[in-house]
């Protein structure tokens, strides 16, 4: 099967936002099985040998349309059995008898401050782009329903799946993790994610344990806010920000870590969730579309929906009271990841959507 992947960032160990690993992994495994799989990207470094092809679409409003309109100027689709892109509105343009979008988020678009107004944009668009399409995939059961509803797609054509994870890459680490209770995160510093009110939690936690600490990977517009929010609340020397950091690096921080925390308004299947499961560590999360499907409440770690930061702090100070406690959720976590996570069987079952409308094309 020849696959065209469509995305805006490829380049490989580097990772920005969970799509870019999704992909990376998908690709790895279809190659395992002789598929060919090429990437047509925008941020990326071209190798035509390789299968990299860069469109030379610079960050502006609306870049997946302009996207589509390059390629049909420029390139050769043709010679695809199956178009995949990696939202529903860079399916525009593209042919819908060969067009299966990974509809990862639906209208939230999170631009550049000055070009905010153009999300409005995006919703008539994503409807006009998912008419008539033959299948896609997404994440979670409010997508699915915000397809069902206001999309009008049928259920035969949704398929829901599971982001995966390499777990023999993000395992536990063979030393005992610190003695310091940490408290570990990881994004980009944009207002959905909330790491203000992580940072408010900590500081009501801390309070009270003042041996633990707090670290946030990652960077964005909102570094600046949250450092001075850090000084403001007079936790400086408990608190670390060490940028973005290498897939090596961060799998040094799951390791160190006594829990995983996100307090994301807003997330698709976050892979720094999966990853942090694979290592071992419980996870507390905000009620997000997709909290039910990555956390079992009460076994690997809690779901936290409230936005009080001493209900937060609470959670923490139950596992620091509690080794035992970070233990058996560590435990529990893990097998889940290995049981039900893996990229082998997520690539399979993407694989198997992708033949039977192939099938149905050829009235096989």
């Amino acid at each position: 099967m020849k696959i065209a992947i469509f995305t805006s960032y490829w380049n490989p160990p580097n990772f920005r936002g969970g799509i870019s690993r999704v992909i990376f992994e998908l690709r790895k495994e279809w190659q395992k099985e002789g598929h060919t799989v090429d990437i047509y990207a925008c941020d990326t470094i071209p190798d035509k040998e390789a299968g990299i092809f860069r469109i030379p679409i610079p960050p502006i409003p609306l870049r997946g349309l302009w996207m589509k309109l390059y390629l049909l100027l420029f390139s050769q689709l043709d010679k695809y059995d199956i178009l995949f892109p990696q939202s529903a509105f860079q399916s525009l343009l593209l042919d819908k008898k060969r067009c299966i979008p990974f509809v990862h988020t639906l209208s939230n678009v999170e631009h550049l401050a000055p070009w905010h107004f153009w999300k409005y944009a995006i919703a008539p668009l994503e409807k006009y782009a998912l008419r008539n399409i033959r299948g896609c995939f997404t994440l979670d059961d409010k997508t699915v329903e915000i397809l069902r509803k206001e999309h009008h797609v049928p259920d035969s054509k949704i398929l829901k799946i599971y982001n995966g994870v390499d777990y023999n890459v993000f395992c536990p680490g063979p030393q005992k993790k610190q003695q310091e209770f940490m408290v570990l995160s990881a994004g980009r510093f944009i207002p959905r994610k909330r790491f203000d009110l992580l940072i408010r939690a900590f500081a009501a936690f801390v309070d009270q344990y003042g041996d633990a600490k707090l670290v946030i990977a990652g960077d964005g517009e909102l570094k600046e806010d949250l450092r001075e929010l850090v000084h403001r609340l007079h936790i400086d020397e408990r608190v670390f920000f060490p940028g973005m950091v290498d897939e090596s690096a961060m799998l040094e921080l799951y390791r160190s870590a006594s829990i995983f925390v996100l307090p994301s308004i807003s997330e698709g299947m976050p892979m720094v969730v999966l990853e942090a499961q694979a290592c071992s560590l419980p996870v507390v999360l905000a009620g997000f579309e997709s909290a039910r499907e990555l956390v079992m409440e009460g076994k690997t770690g809690y779901i936290v929906k409230e936005a009080d930061p001493k209900v937060w702090a609470e959670i923490f100070g139950r596992f620091y009271n509690q080794p035992e406690l970070v233990r058996s959720f560590g435990e529990a976590s893990r097998k889940r990841i290995v049981d039900e996570f893996g990229w082998s069987a997520v690539a399979n079952r993407i694989h198997n959507h992708f033949q039977n409308i192939l099938a149905e094309m050829s009235g096989i």
